[in-house]
């Protein structure tokens, strides 16, 4: 009787524990969405602010000047770290790209496989 006490225990126990690490990987993964959806946002927002800083420095009232490239060189070394750094995080939200390479792959070998096989024809009852 003291052994089905135990088990039940540790059967709620163990549901206990479940429960908790399912409500905890759901919490991590909203915030992690949120983190990738504001950094994908910051991403972007710096993509446009380094065009329209080429966009201003490429105007004859402004091309040379030293204080614009030093910004146009800081801009694009930030948006080059934040692309290297946290690129992996901005992908999350992007959709899946599945391969298929490797079901073409093996219907190739199907087809070749069953070329190399012999077969006399068919088979009567007489053989």
């Amino acid at each position: 009787m003291t052994i089905e006490i135990w088990l039940i225990f540790a059967l709620l126990l163990s549901t206990g524990a479940n429960i908790v690490l399912v409500w905890f990987s759901k919490e991590q993964s909203k915030q992690l969405l949120y983190v990738s959806q504001n950094l994908g946002d910051l991403v972007e927002l710096l993509a446009n602010y380094k065009e329209h800083l080429r966009k201003v420095y490429g105007m004859e009232m402004f091309y040379g000047d030293e204080t614009l490239k030093g910004l146009m060189d800081h801009t694009n070394a930030l948006v080059t770290l934040i692309q290297q750094e946290y690129g992996d995080i901005t992908q999350i939200t992007d959709p899946l790209e599945v391969e298929f390479e490797k079901e073409e792959n093996s219907a190739e070998e199907e087809e070749e496989q069953g070329q190399d096989v012999f077969y006399g024809g068919s088979r009567t009852g007489d053989s």
